[in-house]
């Protein structure tokens, strides 16, 4: 049984006849026929009476309209919500990044995004690549620009660039110009010993890039001066730029021109990945296909 079926029937009730119902339905009154007699086959009880020409309802026929007029209001209110819901995602990206990421997409992304969809809105949420799952597994979000994450069922994964072990400093850093080229690293490369009297910021040992930085400041610079642990990448960036130390990293993104990567001599070259995930029930709209586009456009300039 469908939501027609009811439908069918009570217009049948209403017009109290199978020729009005049928014209009203536009269908031929042998169709409508048929649909009846299928329906009360289905349900083993006669849901009209027969007097004349006239089609009265039975006790279970009247409580089949009844029910019937409930649940294509119920269809009906969802049809809406559904189509009042397609209308609003193709005016929305939700879009979820890492934090740190703000520079290259609020520089390099955003304002080619929304200049070419005027009519858009960004919702846009900075946080953990962890987290940033969570919210797409569970609706809330439609992209993310994730870290590491393993590829898992019911998502696709778009490779975007890959983040390396890095020291990061400012520009007018002395350690600039200790830094040498070396095969096989992405970045002029330093040692730690050239670092003995710097001062070092880190995120958190439960991040990545804090773990790692407790690591090699413990087997290679077990003294070293640590002013401030910060909780996120963001913050971590800030606390290097304003010269409270210089801090072991994964070089996630581009972080402006005050700040730059180099290598780290001691350490092996890790690699990490930076992809684009998306559910791969996602109806992707033209302007999350473009946001993609962008991204990956961007970070090859």
């Amino acid at each position: 049984m469908n939501v027609r079926d009811y439908e069918y029937v009570i217009k049948i009730a209403e017009n109290q006849s199978i020729t009005k119902a049928a014209a009203a339905l536009y269908i031929t009154q042998s169709a409508l026929t048929k649909y009846l007699q299928r329906i009360e086959d289905e349900i083993g009880l006669p849901l009209f009476l027969r007097s004349g020409h006239k089609f009265l309802l039975t006790d279970a026929g009247r409580e089949y309209v009844e029910t019937g007029r409930v649940i294509l209001k119920l269809d009906q209110d969802l049809m809406h919500k559904l189509n009042q819901d397609a209308d609003l995602r193709q005016k929305e990206v939700r879009f979820g990044f890492g934090m740190g990421r703000e520079h290259f997409l609020y520089t390099k992304v955003f304002p080619r995004f929304l200049k070419e969809h005027p009519g858009i809105t960004l919702k846009n949420h900075a946080d953990s690549s962890r987290h940033l799952k969570m919210y797409l597994e569970n609706g809330l979000l439609d992209l993310a620009l994730v870290t590491n994450l393993d590829p898992a069922p019911g998502f696709k994964y778009i490779p975007v660039k890959s983040c390396y072990l890095s020291l990061l400093v400012p520009t007018d850093s002395s350690l600039i110009n200790k830094a040498e080229n070396i095969e096989g690293y992405p970045f002029p490369v330093v040692s730690l010993s050239d670092c003995a009297e710097e001062t070092f910021v880190s995120t958190d040992t439960t991040t990545h890039s804090g773990s790692f930085s407790d690591k090699l400041l413990n087997q290679y610079l077990p003294e070293a001066y640590i002013s401030m642990e910060v909780s996120d990448i963001r913050s971590l960036f800030n606390a290097v730029r304003v010269g409270f130390g210089i801090a072991i990293t994964l070089s996630y993104d581009f972080v402006g021109k005050d700040l730059c990567y180099l290598s780290i001599k001691e350490a092996q070259p890790i690699e990490e990945n930076i992809q684009l995930v998306y559910r791969s029930d996602l109806a992707m709209s033209k302007s999350m296909k473009d946001l993609i586009d962008i991204i990956l456009e961007a970070v090859k300039e």
